[in-house]
């Protein structure tokens, strides 16, 4: 798509509204998960347990999917191989990250308990310097720095990124909406120019390790933090429990939407269908793997 149709203008508003979705899901994540102690192995069990079941099914219903549906010539081979790789569909890289922070959690739990605020701030200061800002300025000089490392952790910051948003009593809503809006803006300003000068859509300001992104998260993260109330809540709480299981299916209809041309009415349909999905097979038995 070129960088100067409407269509991809539209787009890049859309998606660059939209960037901060995985970072506070990590952040939420982390806010709930690391405020409880828990004993590591009843930990593993209780998280493993839910996660693994999905790991198989969804692995094999797209594998199932790229064979039947696609026609892709996949040999057990090739399918064992994209499963250890990470390559069974574009969407379940999710799942891998799950799964290692699940498996670090009790440990990063004893790390941000045992602390204090002041070394809190260093370690996330270092995390922002070294995966966040150094790999951004790499980007954009193109000049390659020996201390950026944006593999340190991007997930496993906001995983306590969130925890530590958890504990600051915040009651700015207005505050951190506009920050929300003024990064949300840059980001689509700054890849509509740099994708115009390219000729090609970059995804630099995209990045979930972009200082833009990081911004947009936070101040999503307070402006929710910051609302009290209690119906919101309630209707959040109870659509919490279905969103994983949108994520994990929206590919199989987003793939069978395009019949519909509307990038808008696009997103609410396959939402709206995704989630009637989910719900359906919350009905017949298929909860444990959502």
């Amino acid at each position: 798509m070129s960088p100067d149709t409407v269509v991809f203008g539209y787009a890049n508003l859309l998606d660059s509204f939209a960037r901060f979705c995985v970072p506070v899901f990590f952040m939420a994540s982390g806010a709930a998960i690391l405020s409880r102690d828990y004993d590591t192995f009843d930990f593993y069990r209780k998280r493993l347990y839910r996660i693994i079941p999905a790991f198989v099914f969804w692995g094999a219903v797209y594998l199932g999917y790229r064979i039947f549906v696609l026609g892709e010539d996949i040999s057990p081979l090739k399918a064992v191989l994209a499963v250890l790789s990470g390559h069974i569909y574009y969407h379940l890289w999710f799942l891998y990250v799950i799964v290692i922070l699940y498996i670090l959690s009790p440990f990063i739990r004893r790390l941000v308990v045992s602390i204090g605020r002041e070394e809190g701030f260093v370690l996330l200061f270092v995390w922002v310097f070294i995966s966040v800002l150094l790999p951004h300025a790499e980007a954009l000089t193109g000049q390659k720095i020996g201390f950026s490392y944006r593999e340190l952790g991007s997930y496993c910051g906001y995983f306590m990124l969130g925890f530590y948003l958890s504990r600051i009593r915040f009651s700015r809503p207005l505050v951190a909406l506009t920050l929300y809006i003024l990064s949300s803006v840059f980001i689509y300003l700054l890849t509509a120019d740099f994708s115009l000068q390219k000729g090609e859509f970059v995804s630099l300001f995209y990045e979930y390790s972009s200082p833009l992104v990081l911004i947009q998260s936070v101040a999503m993260f307070l402006l929710f933090s910051s609302i009290q109330n209690s119906k919101i809540h309630a209707y959040a709480a109870h659509l919490s429990g279905l969103v994983f299981g949108v994520y994990l299916v929206h590919p199989l209809i987003l793939e069978h939407s395009k019949f519909i041309g509307d990038l808008s009415l696009k997103g609410i349909f396959v939402f709206a269908s995704s989630l009637l999905a989910v719900k359906i097979m919350c009905m017949i038995g298929l909860k444990k793997v959502l």
